[in-house]
């Protein structure tokens, strides 16, 4: 008897322990927090007003005005930037004389020669097959009032047109590095993202300039198993966005999963990667409209960081970035 009473504790305890883990909805797994130092607070600022920012790919601060945003469509539309309130408010659109949208991926303001500019990259490549890859630079178009003329147009300044050193890659985050007149590129497929380097400008503008390898983003938090119970969860650590201070000290990537905030302050160049900050952000199914994050920049003091996603009339949210 007592054999018989210990085998069916046994077979019912397996079964309730069946039943409660296929009874675990895919879509809420438990939640995972990302190792090292966090920071933040996280609050939504706006929602993206204009119905034709539909992928919103990249994002920055104005260099000229506290309360604008520029930013770009991914592939698919023409050669736009849009002017948009910290809120999301429509503030119109310029188009790019010389430019071509193939796969914009990100965009980045700063100051050259006492000039306001705005990069954009045109280095996406989901299937690594393009070869050469486009950054395409304009001053930043003034405009008085709250709006862009419907009929404001900028010029572009120059272009710069490279290839990597070993194979083709894609790639969806862009900075530029002010004190040492580079820009920087971050793979995103490769595990652990690349880190490439370009002139600012070339001396030969007509021809394609080869990057050059500057590190391994390994800091960068790697997938978990526990990442893979998440939909979609195998792309959660691939990075999506990359904004850097105007003083070139602190550099911010952003993931699917969450945003890490690097600071350079311990070395000249970013050949040395430091341990990052952690700004967690919250689970894509908490946070309408702000699923597919793939835009981010530093706020206009460095002390804050804008982020948005790829969506039709997507949130933009805040986030405090100083440790706690």
């Amino acid at each position: 008897m007592r054999r018989i009473t210990v085998l069916s504790c046994l077979i019912i305890m397996f079964t309730v322990s069946f039943i409660h883990c296929q009874s675990l909805p895919e879509s809420h797994p438990p939640s995972v927090d990302s190792p090292g130092r966090q920071a933040g607070n996280f609050r939504k600022t706006g929602t993206i007003a204009s119905d034709r920012l539909v992928e919103c790919s990249g994002i920055d601060m104005s260099m000229i005005r506290d309360d604008l945003l520029w930013a770009i469509n991914d592939s698919g539309d023409g050669p736009y930037l849009y002017a948009m309130g910290t809120d999301g408010r429509d503030r119109g659109k310029v188009k790019m004389n010389g430019a071509f949208n193939r796969d914009w991926e990100d965009l980045a303001t700063f100051k050259w020669r006492d000039r306001s500019m705005i990069l954009v990259a045109d280095v996406g490549d989901n299937r690594q097959r393009y070869g050469l890859y486009r950054l395409y630079i304009i001053e930043e178009p003034v405009f008085f009032g709250e709006s862009v003329s419907s009929a404001a147009d900028a010029n572009v300044a120059w272009t710069v047109t490279f290839r990597y050193p070993d194979r083709n890659h894609d790639a969806e985050a862009v900075g530029v590095d002010p004190t040492n007149g580079q820009i920087l590129v971050l793979t995103k497929r490769d595990t652990p993202p690349l880190l490439f380097s370009l002139p600012l400008k070339p001396e030969h503008l007509a021809q394609p300039v080869v990057a050059q390898r500057v590190a391994a983003m390994d800091r960068i938090p790697a997938l978990t198993s526990d990442d893979l119970l998440y939909p979609y969860g195998q792309y959660r650590c691939l990075p999506t966005a990359m904004d850097l201070s105007p003083d070139g000290q602190k550099m911010v990537i952003l993931t699917y999963k969450h945003a890490y905030l690097f600071d350079r302050s311990v070395s000249d160049n970013w050949r040395s990667i430091p341990s990052p900050t952690v700004i967690p952000l919250p689970l894509p199914q908490d946070t309408p409209g702000f699923a597919q994050r793939e835009a981010a920049c530093f706020s206009r003091t460095t002390t804050g960081l804008f982020i948005t996603a790829e969506a039709l009339h997507a949130a933009i949210y805040h986030s405090d970035i100083a440790p706690d």
